[in-house]
């Protein structure tokens, strides 16, 4: 009941009269004040080396061609105006994640077939350390397969050119071999080259469909061998 105001009116002895809002009620009100944590400050460089590991996240999962600043955004927990800050244009952000898959297979690459190593250990390590990389850096290798398919677009020159450094340090060895009378002096290093690093995308896309580790082996020892004798008959014929 609604009491006017002044009317001088006081409750029975051992009467309860509710508050203006019940403690529950209160108690709720209270909680759903909910208080935003801070987000963690970064350094610049910290933050940007976060950003460049989410963007390669949202790389393998949208595709080259699909990937935004807004996916970025969403795995780093920052806004969008954030990772703009750091990569101002779609453009940007593109050339930093591919920069850093060149830089991995380059890496790979020439750390795998390089130093004293024989020619046939030396391939047999690249191709198993592709199916690896395929299970440990998923994100990585999902790039580099995309983006190798990615004929009509933008970025497939500069996938061509990272191809043909790569061509190169796999020539390299194909060289030395013949030099060393491990392969035939008919092998053709160019072709052999490109029919091994093609292999590797095999490799990669064995590990990602659940490949058993003998099957792999299986394949990558064929791959070498098969390699190694690349225009072997051609010239005997």
């Amino acid at each position: 009941m609604k009491l006017p105001i002044g009317t001088g009116y006081s409750a029975p002895a051992g009467a309860r009269i509710s508050p203006a809002f019940p403690p529950v009620f209160r108690e709720r009100s209270v909680l759903s004040v909910s208080v935003r944590p801070s987000r963690t400050r970064l350094a610049p460089e910290a933050r940007r080396a976060q950003l460049l590991e989410c963007a390669l996240a949202a790389f393998a999962e949208h595709g080259v061609a699909r990937a935004t600043h807004s996916h970025v955004a969403e795995r780093a927990g920052v806004s969008i105006p954030a990772v703009h800050s750091y990569f101002r244009t779609r453009d940007d952000l593109v050339a930093a994640v591919l920069g850093e898959v060149e830089i991995y297979l380059l890496d790979v690459v020439s750390d795998s077939l390089g130093g004293s190593k024989g020619t046939r250990e030396a391939l047999t390590l690249l191709a198993t350390r592709f199916a690896r990389a395929a299970r440990e850096k998923p994100d990585m290798i999902k790039v580099w397969l995309d983006w190798s398919t990615g004929v009509r677009a933008d970025v497939w020159p500069h996938y061509m050119a990272v191809l043909d450094q790569l061509h190169e340090i796999a020539q390299k060895v194909f060289a030395r071999g013949k030099r060393e009378g491990v392969l035939p002096a008919s092998l053709n290093v160019k072709a052999a080259a490109r029919i091994y690093l093609g292999g590797g995308h095999t490799v990669a896309l064995m590990q990602f469909s659940g490949a058993s580790k003998r099957d792999l082996e299986t394949v990558i020892d064929q791959l070498v061998t098969n390699v190694m004798g690349v225009g072997m008959d051609a010239a005997q014929g």
